[in-house]
C-alpha cells in the first residue's frame, strides 16, 4: 500500500483538512501554494499525495499539466496524469468558499463572530491562531453538520482516494 500525505497550503485550509480527516497525521501544513508544488514534484513514486489548496491565479508550474476530474459546490479535484498525486482546490479561496457554504445552509458567520466581509474574513483566516481559535471550530462543526455542499463534497472526494 502506498504512503499517504495531505499537504494543505495555509493554516485555515490545514484547519480544515484536520477537521475532515478527523486530526489524520498524515496532514503536512505547508507555506503556501508553491510550496505544495515543491514538495509534490519531490514526493517518492510510491507516495499518494493530496494537496489542499486556494484556486489561485498563480499556478507553480508543476500543477500545469494536472486535468480536472470532478468540479462542483466550489470544489475542483485536479489529477496528475500517471501518478498519484491530486489537487482539491477550493474556489476561490477558503474565505469565499466558507461564506458560500454558510449561505448555503443559513449560517450566520456573525454568530460565530466571523465578519461577513471576504477580505476581513480572509484577514482573520491567514493567521497562525486559526488553527486553535475555537469559534473556527464551531463553524466548521455547524457547516458540517448542516451538511454544506462544499463539506459534503470534500468528504466525498476523500473517500475516493483514502481507501
Amino acid at each position: 500500500m502506498p504512503d499517504l500525505r495531505f499537504l494543505p497550503e495555509c493554516h485555515a485550509d490545514t484547519t480544515l483538512l484536520l477537521f475532515l480527516t478527523k486530526n489524520d497525521p498524515r496532514v503536512i501544513h505547508a507555506s503556501g501554494y508553491s510550496e505544495v508544488g515543491v514538495i509534490t514534484r519531490n514526493v517518492p513514486v510510491d507516495t499518494t499525495l493530496i494537496g489542499f489548496v486556494d484556486d489561485d491565479k498563480r499556478i507553480p508550474p508543476y500543477f500545469d499539466d494536472f486535468e480536472i476530474i470532478d468540479s462542483g459546490d466550489k470544489v475542483i479535484l485536479k489529477k496528475k496524469l500517471e501518478k498519484d498525486q491530486y489537487l482539491i482546490v477550493i474556489q476561490k479561496a477558503i474565505e469565499s468558499f466558507l461564506i458560500w457554504n454558510a449561505n448555503q445552509v443559513g449560517i450566520d458567520l456573525a454568530e460565530h463572530e466571523f465578519p461577513k466581509d471576504v477580505k476581513l474574513l480572509g484577514n482573520r483566516l491567514k493567521s497562525l491562531q486559526i488553527e486553535k481559535d475555537e469559534n473556527f471550530q464551531k463553524l466548521l462543526i455547524a457547516l458540517d453538520n448542516q451538511n454544506a455542499p462544499g463539506f459534503v463534497r470534500i468528504r466525498s472526494i476523500l473517500n475516493q482516494l483514502v481507501r
